[in-house]
């Protein structure tokens, strides 16, 4: 009887273990962050218009357009920034 027993038991152990061993190890997969590439013409600084000589308004009214044009320039690259920023958000 008490060779049956052993018998049956260790029968039963083999079958248990024998399940495990077909099952293949878990992989966990980790979250990895990527930073989209800003292209570097978009967030170097921007050199301010000069005049070299102011004798009249027209001189002063030029000058006040060619920061107009660099406001709408930075203005532009920035949304350029943020659109790149906002697409890449959750892609893999």
């Amino acid at each position: 009887m008490p060779r049956l027993l052993i018998g049956l038991i260790s029968s039963c152990l083999l079958l248990l273990v024998s399940g495990c061993v077909g099952s293949q190890p878990k992989t966990v997969r980790v979250p990895v962050i990527v930073a989209p590439e800003v292209p570097p013409h978009l967030v170097e600084p921007l050199p301010a218009p000069s005049r070299a000589e102011m004798t009249h308004n027209r001189d002063l009214l030029q000058l006040l357009a060619d920061y107009e044009s660099l406001r709408r320039r930075a203005n532009a690259d920035r949304a350029a920034v943020v659109e790149i920023l906002s697409n890449d958000v959750g892609v893999e």
